[in-house]
Parts: C-alpha cells; sequence; structure tokens
C-alpha cells in the first residue's frame, strides 16, 4: 500500500509541475491583459519601410521618395494606445515570428515592407515583414488589419496633415 501512495504521490507532483509549466509557456507569449505603463512601440511601414512612427520619442518621420525624410513631433492620445494595444492582445502579436512569412502562392510589387519594435515590461519584441506575398492566412489579414489601423491613426492627425508631400 505504502508503494501505491508513493507512485500516487510521484504521479500527482509531476502532473503538477508540467502543468505548471505549460501554464508558464502559454502566458509568457501573451500581452498583459491590461496595457502597462511603459507600452511603446516603434513602427516602420511603406515601400522599404521608409515611414516610422515612434512612440518613445513622439515622433514620426515621413518618407520623401527622392528628398530627405521628414520628422515631426507626433503624440498619440491615451485612447490610441489603448486601441493599439487591444488590438495587439487580441491576435496575440507576440506569437508572431520575428520574421514573420506567411504562406502564398502569389506575389506583388511594389509591395509594403513592416518593422514593429513593441516594448512591454521592460522586454521588445520585434517582428519584420515584407508583404510582398499577398497572403490570406489569418495571421497576415490580422497583421495586416492592425498596421493599417495604425497607419490610419497616424494619417488622422494633424501633425501628419501639415507635412509636405513628395515632390516626386
Amino acid at each position: 500500500m505504502n508503494v501505491l501512495k508513493k507512485i500516487l504521490f510521484t504521479f500527482t507532483f509531476i502532473t503538477s509541475i508540467l502543468l505548471i509549466g505549460c501554464s508558464s509557456i502559454t502566458t509568457k507569449n501573451q500581452l498583459p491583459e491590461s496595457k502597462p505603463k511603459d507600452f511603446n512601440f516603434v513602427f516602420y511601414y511603406g515601400v522599404n519601410a521608409k515611414n516610422q512612427l515612434d512612440t518613445t520619442k513622439e515622433q514620426f518621420t515621413k518618407d520623401m521618395v527622392s528628398e530627405p525624410s521628414v520628422t515631426t513631433n507626433l503624440k498619440l492620445s491615451d485612447d490610441e494606445m489603448n486601441t493599439i494595444y487591444s488590438e495587439m492582445k487580441n491576435i496575440n502579436i507576440l506569437g508572431y515570428a520575428d520574421n514573420f512569412e506567411p504562406k502564398s502562392n502569389k506575389k506583388q510589387t511594389p509591395f509594403n515592407t513592416y518593422s514593429l519594435k513593441i516594448i512591454v515590461e521592460g522586454k521588445e519584441k520585434n517582428i519584420y515583414w515584407k508583404d510582398e506575398s499577398v497572403s490570406e492566412t489569418k495571421e497576415a489579414e490580422q497583421l495586416r488589419k492592425l498596421f493599417k489601423e495604425i497607419e490610419e491613426i497616424i494619417f488622422n492627425k494633424d501633425e501628419f496633415k501639415k507635412l509636405p508631400e513628395p515632390t516626386s
């Protein structure tokens, strides 16, 4: 009877350790429930990813194509940051590969390139994507939607609207 108790105890102990280990693995790649105070991101987008929004510096740099880029102060509101954070959490942004390459049989030119650095709880997550594949996977569609939402927020800012248009 003692042997059976020892086996049962050992089995229960090992199962508990495995469950604790597995639950910490699944939550490790997820954003916290509520937006941490240090949440920021640096987002590059466009052809060759030359446009940049840096929420840590509260700046936006616009690609002027054949002329030097133009940088201006641009701060996102708390509501805008909350919206972006919520969307990142909804699509489990931390689960994306650092070099995102979704499968597709189609190609397009020109194409947007994206680079996103997320800063949260003192850690960084980087995602790089050359969106030339026209992928229709769920992950690609979600990431494309997030990036379009961030771009729309930028385009609607007065600071962006005051920037010159490229001449070429």
